[in-house]
């Protein structure tokens, strides 16, 4: 705070002109974990009162005027803090990076939302019913929900079964592709398989010694893969709960995996920086390419036919690998923070594979599937956020895909025109995950967020200037890593 005290002839009171300096919040995704924000503070220095600029005090200043030299106000803690908790000059995460077109305060595209008490760190919707989602929080818990049509023509969640058990922070829901089960993973170190028709408890799996970072269904089958900051990944057949396999290798946390080559192999990047191809029978590592980036893996994606992953890293770096060889293919550059996000397209009508690459710098890369030669970058995020996650569309929009990110909106675009085609708001903090389905020609998108949300966008979609007229539900598949063909059979 700076002091102005006016003396002289005529003068009795002292004028304070109290002053906050903005600080300025480094936006970063959440994963589930409470992180604090780093300031950058700029100290500055007044020479004096006399030469304040008169619009600056008009505007900007809080003057208070005391009845006596005697009145100086007692220096506390607090009187940075208004009335309703906020910092005062607490420059917002979502107003630093964004610009009047995309702010819009009091904007809503959402048709429908659901709580946590807490952040909402992940959302799925059935395979089998786009009409079924399941959300994960930060408040330990995770709810099957049903989205159905209200009396006034709109939408309402429902809340069908609370999934409860796990002891600390739900940091992933998904689906079996079949729709039968439902699997959350949690910070307690456990995977808990549910049954989707009525919530009821199948079986805790149990193994990992901390914290699970991620899990994923096979394709075909219900055998579930999940990585662990214990250095591991495991794999259990979910209908009996029978670990099925440990992969040990990695000489830090397991932070990404995908299932490789058609379902027979299994690929997981740590934050070792290695990348290893596993045996899912024998448990052990076909190839450990050591050192692969230069800093932690944390994205992964497989090729839909040929035997590739593709590698994102907080390097900002994508590397091309052949799984059967360990030969680096190609390095993909052009990005200047982590790589979160990374996936193989749903093939298109016109046969075009496409690859994405989604970084925290607010870009998404668009390459040639077979190429991988840079085909356009798409800026909308650029200088607002950074892009957590991505989702393909089916093939009938293959070519499309969502992107959710740091600067609190959604943005669904045409990967082929590098055009952004709707920005999808709502949210009021950093949207950490998404998923998508289709019915007919509405495209559905459910999103999680930190600010305690789940939201439902539904909108037309069109091809080619006309509506689909496809009438079956269409969830959309995981970027490659889940477009394989094998199930897995328990051993």
């Amino acid at each position: 705070d700076i002091a102005l005290a006016q003396a002289g002839s005529g003068f009795d009171r002292i004028s304070w002109v109290l002053f906050r300096l903005t600080q300025v919040p480094r936006a970063r995704a959440m994963s589930g974990q409470d992180q604090g924000h780093d300031q950058d503070v700029q100290l500055v220095d007044w020479e004096g009162g006399e030469d304040l600029d008169e619009e600056f005090r008009n505007e900007n200043c809080v003057e208070i005027e005391l009845d006596s030299d005697d009145d100086v106000p007692v220096e506390s803690d607090d009187e940075d803090i208004q009335d309703d908790g906020e910092e005062v000059g607490v420059l917002d995460e979502a107003e630093m990076y964004s610009d009047d077109g995309d702010m819009q305060p009091g904007v809503d595209d959402a048709k429908v939302f659901v709580s946590h008490q807490e952040s909402v760190l992940s959302v799925a919707i059935s395979p089998a019913d786009e009409r079924l989602m399941v959300t994960g929080g930060q408040d330990d818990s995770a709810v099957l929900w049903r989205i159905e049509d209200d009396w006034s023509g709109g939408l309402k969640c429902v809340e069908r079964f609370r999934l409860v058990g796990h002891t600390d922070s739900v940091v992933q829901v998904a689906f079996s592709s079949d729709g039968k089960y439902v699997a959350s993973a949690g910070y307690d170190g456990y995977v808990r398989i549910w049954m989707a028709e009525d919530g009821t408890l199948v079986h805790a799996l149990e193994g990992p010694a901390k914290e699970v970072e991620w899990i994923l269904w096979h394709p075909k089958g219900h055998a579930i893969l999940a990585g662990s900051t214990d250095t591991m990944a495991w794999m259990w057949w979910a209908p009996t709960g029978k670990l099925m396999q440990i992969f040990a290798g990695h000489a830090q946390s397991v932070t990404a995996g995908c299932w490789g080559l058609g379902g027979k192999l299994i690929c997981t990047g740590s934050e070792d920086k290695s990348l290893i191809v596993w045996n899912p029978r024998a448990g052990s590592p076909q190839q450990h390419i050591k050192q692969l980036h230069e800093g932690s893996i944390v994205s992964i994606c497989s090729h839909p036919d040929a035997p590739i992953v593709v590698t994102g890293s907080e390097d900002a770096i994508a590397k091309v690998v052949q799984i059967e060889t360990g030969k680096e293919l190609a390095t993909l550059t052009g990005h200047v923070d982590s790589v979160e996000a990374i996936g193989f397209s749903n093939t298109t009508a016109t046969g075009i594979l496409l690859l994405a690459t989604a970084s925290m710098d607010g870009n998404l890369l668009i390459w040639d599937g077979k190429t991988f030669d840079l085909r356009c970058t798409l800026r909308d995020h650029f200088e607002r956020g950074g892009i957590v996650k991505f989702k393909w569309l089916p093939s009938l929009y293959g070519s499309m895909l969502c992107t959710c990110s740091t600067d609190t909106t959604l943005r669904l675009f045409n990967a082929l025109s590098g055009e952004c085609v709707r920005t999808l708001r709502g949210h009021s903090d950093t949207v950490l995950d998404l998923d998508l389905a289709l019915w007919g020609s509405k495209l559905f998108v459910a999103s999680s967020s930190d600010d305690n949300t789940s939201r439902v966008f539904v909108f037309p979609l069109e091809v080619d200037g006309q509506a689909a007229q496809s009438t079956a539900p269409v969830t959309a598949s995981a970027p490659a890593d889940a477009s394989v063909d094998a199930s897995v059979p328990p051993v």
